[in-house]
């Protein structure tokens, strides 16, 4: 309870202390940075570093150069900036952004002597936006939702599936902007086709990784987001962010597991940036995390995570763009278990192929604590995508993914490989296929333990470019 009490005391003496300075810090006399020798913008195209206005900006804060907390509000599960919905179908404020059917079939094979399960699957999906500019304030709404098929009926077991993104930016001075994100996601079952598990940002050299462990039965979670962006100088960038997430699990009622857990977790990160020059970047990141779990669970009660990490970020050459993190972990359990120290520590690398004709990207992190699942472990989780122009209209993507959690046995693992080839039949309507291998092992009921193929078959409107992340 004294562990439990002092780290409470950190956490309030770290919000007090942004509250105390912050009005200091955006009301400080200095130059005008867009007076100065201002960095390109964040994400440059990599043959433009030295243009001093982009055609059109990127939703999000105008930071100069990477930093390791995201700051910019994406497209649902890219990695990309928000550069406005291109496509024809609007009304107002409100567009639609993708249509999409995919025939998916799906054979899990549970281990422990349990039946295989075979499954055949018509899958309807949209995106819907609301964009609406007010002053120098942008409100971006995104909504995606899911309707599964099973023989001319909707899916018993997967329903109606829903996605909603929601991110605010506020431009209060013109050096300090203030981004809300809100994300929440509902899953009536195991995730019905595997999603884009490593997104990738080609021209700023950016990734995110997705999780791609496979849920047992329902799942919702909610995570909202507040982040500080405050442009010290021209070269120095500080960077603070609180969210805060809820969770909820259940088992799959088809085997009757009805388990339910939940969790709720509170972060706060503050991170200092400085541009080297137009293509290096150095800084630090801490993370104070808080997560509490109630039912079901291995460790219930509040859980403690402390990050700390040096950051370098570099763009090598105009097709090379490296970052990487590097630190330690600190995490106290409750209940007098024994704490966990290890090694944290996360890159990337990005490689575009000349003429736009493909990319590779690799990505790795250690002390990964943002999963689909509710747990107290920290994991590893390390990811690689391919992309290639067989011809003009024809693309070749491929990927694979390991993940493993850090400690001792019993833990969850996973590994994944999938190929699909994409072709552009019209300007902005492509047809797929895609063959995706999952293994996976779990020592919680939240998740599935076995082997998984899975066959698509899909066409879809979408407005963008073919190869785009």
């Amino acid at each position: 309870m004294q562990n439990a009490r002092c780290q409470r005391s950190w956490l309030q003496l770290i919000v007090a202390t942004s509250l105390v300075f912050l009005p200091g810090l955006i009301g400080a006399q200095e130059p005008n940075p867009q007076q100065q020798d201002n960095p390109p913008q964040q994400n440059p195209q990599p043959d433009k570093t030295t243009q001093d206005v982009p055609p059109v900006a990127p939703v999000g804060p105008a930071a100069t150069g990477p930093t390791p907390v995201d700051a910019q509000i994406h497209p649902a599960g890219k990695a990309v900036p928000w550069f406005g919905s291109a496509s024809p179908l609007r009304w107002g404020d409100f567009s639609i952004a993708k249509f999409s059917y995919n025939y998916v079939n799906d054979r899990f094979q549970p281990f422990g002597g349990v039946p295989t399960q075979d499954i055949d699957l018509n899958i309807l999906q949209t995106s819907i936006i609301f964009e609406h500019h007010f002053g120098k304030q942008h409100l971006l709404l995104q909504y995606n939702p899911q309707v599964a098929i099973l023989n001319g009926k909707v899916a018993g077991n997967a329903g109606m599936d829903n996605e909603i993104a929601l991110g605010t930016t506020f431009q209060l001075t013109p050096r300090f902007t203030f981004v809300v994100k809100d994300a929440f996601v509902q899953m009536h079952s195991r995730q019905l086709y595997p999603p884009d598990y490593l997104a990738v940002d080609q021209a700023g050299g950016n990734l995110i990784q997705n999780n791609f462990l496979q849920n047992a039965g329902s799942y919702l979670m909610n995570t909202v987001t507040g982040i500080g962006v405050y442009q010290w100088s021209p070269r120095n960038t500080l960077t603070f962010s609180s969210s805060y997430r809820y969770a909820h699990a259940a088992g799959d009622n088809n085997v009757n597991n009805v388990l339910v857990q939940t969790g709720q977790d509170f972060a706060e990160s503050v991170a200092f940036t400085r541009r080297l020059t137009l293509r290096q970047s150095i800084g630090v990141v801490y993370t104070l995390e808080l997560l509490h779990l109630t039912q079901n669970v291995q460790f219930p009660g509040n859980t403690y995570f402390h990050t700390i990490e040096g950051y370098y970020a570099v763009q090598v050459t105009e097709t090379w763009a490296l970052r990487g993190e590097l630190g330690g972990n600190f995490t106290s359990y409750p209940n007098d278990a024994p704490p966990l120290r290890t090694v944290a520590a996360g890159f990337s690398i990005v490689k575009n192929f000349k003429n736009d004709w493909g990319n590779f990207a690799l990505g790795y992190t250690r002390g990964r604590t943002e999963d689909n699942f509710i747990t107290a472990r920290t994991g590893d989780l390390v990811q690689a995508v391919y992309s290639q122009h067989l011809f003009k209209r024809l693309v070749w993507n491929s990927g694979a993914g390991y993940y493993r959690e850090t400690g001792a046995e019993p833990r969850n693992t996973g590994k994944m490989l999938d190929t699909a080839l994409d072709y552009e039949i019209a300007p902005n309507f492509f047809m797929s296929g895609q063959y995706a291998y999952l293994f996976q092992s779990a020592s919680i009921p939240q998740l599935l333990s076995g082997r998984r193929n899975t066959i698509i078959l899909g066409v879809r409107w979408e407005p963008r470019a073919l190869l785009a992340p």
